[in-house]
């Protein structure tokens, strides 16, 4: 071996054992003893310490616990830390931010890195992550760690009531703010999406019941393009009219969006979007300044469900005023 190989192996040999001396690290390597303290010197020059112990019984050990000397950082991969602690900090949908803020303690404290004021971003006023909900995250996490399935009782959107259902976690999921266990139910035979919420899920526990994961499994598979769920694809013909043009403008909304100005206030805008009713709720909070060329099944159950709107409001409206008259 040349004197770089010999190096490595010094370095292999006292991160796994620990401290050792002259002597027998010599013996390991098959080198002279006086070699030892060669390389003790290229591994220092390289930016490892190494704690020297002198004496009768004197020899080497490791310090700092890794492999890899701290390097140093640009200007910026400071800036990126920073902003990426600062952005964190007011994203309360991140569950494992005070796990992140320890690890940059860490980093913070082993290098030349301090911390500064990072980029300025706004709350984004997300809910933050319960305790409950942490702590249901956290054994679903373990669970899948170690290939235990999961006890737990689940309200599905349209159920009436809990049942107590398991399942094989295999990711955690975050859309939108929220948190969802991809898994596999042993009932349905199929994989799932459960979200983390206290009014949906309780009593979680992880069992003896060890699972074999699929080697083939790819999250892809399991999950929308757009969304979080595969559902059915609409290509969208939309007409926007005035402010909603312009923020549309500048937004990228959907697949492949396409863009025509046909004036100054009117935009032509083309893009394909995954599932009706994400779809639905999407166009139906760009107000009266969007109007729907294609599909015609979604203008349809847009009409319907305005209708209905008209018809509960004017109905509250009506009862509003046979209330004030009875008083």
């Amino acid at each position: 071996m040349n004197r770089s190989a010999y190096c490595i192996e010094m370095l292999k040999l006292l991160a796994a054992r620990g401290f050792m001396r002259k002597e027998e690290l010599a013996k390991e390597l098959d080198v002279n003893p006086r070699n030892i303290i060669e390389y003790r010197k290229e591994l220092e020059a390289a930016g490892y310490d190494i704690i020297t112990t002198s004496g009768k019984y004197g020899g080497y050990a490791l310090d700092g616990g890794t492999l890899l000397p701290m390097q140093g950082f640009t200007a910026k991969e400071k800036k990126a830390l920073s902003d990426a602690l600062t952005y964190l900090k007011v994203h309360p949908d991140f569950y494992l931010y005070e796990d992140y803020r320890l690890a940059m303690d860490k980093i913070l404290a082993s290098s030349s890195l301090s911390e500064t004021n990072g980029g300025m971003y706004l709350n984004d006023s997300k809910p933050v992550v319960s305790k409950e909900i942490l702590k249901m995250m956290d054994l679903c996490e373990s669970a899948k760690q170690h290939s235990l399935a999961i006890a737990l009782d689940y309200k599905s959107m349209h159920a009436k009531q809990f049942e107590r259902i398991m399942i094989h976690p295999y990711e955690i999921l975050n859309y939108k703010g929220s948190y969802y266990c991809l898994a596999y139910s042993m009932k349905a035979k199929d994989f799932r999406n459960y979200k983390f919420s206290d009014k949906r899920m309780r009593n979680v526990v992880i069992t003896d019941t060890v699972f074999t994961r699929d080697v083939n499994f790819k999250i892809k598979e399991h999950v929308g393009n757009i969304g979080l769920i595969q559902d059915e694809v609409y290509e969208l013909d939309l007409m926007l009219y005035h402010e909603t043009a312009l923020l549309m403008s500048e937004k990228q909304v959907g697949l492949h969006p396409e863009m025509e100005w046909i004036n100054d206030h009117t935009l032509r805008y083309h893009t394909i979007m995954e599932g009706k009713m994400e779809i639905i709720s999407f166009l139906l909070s760009l107000g009266a300044q969007c109007k729907v060329i294609e599909p015609k099944e979604i203008c349809e159950d847009i009409t319907k469900i305005l209708q209905d709107m008209m018809e509960n409001y004017n109905n509250t409206a009506f009862s509003d005023i046979i209330i004030k008259k009875e008083k």
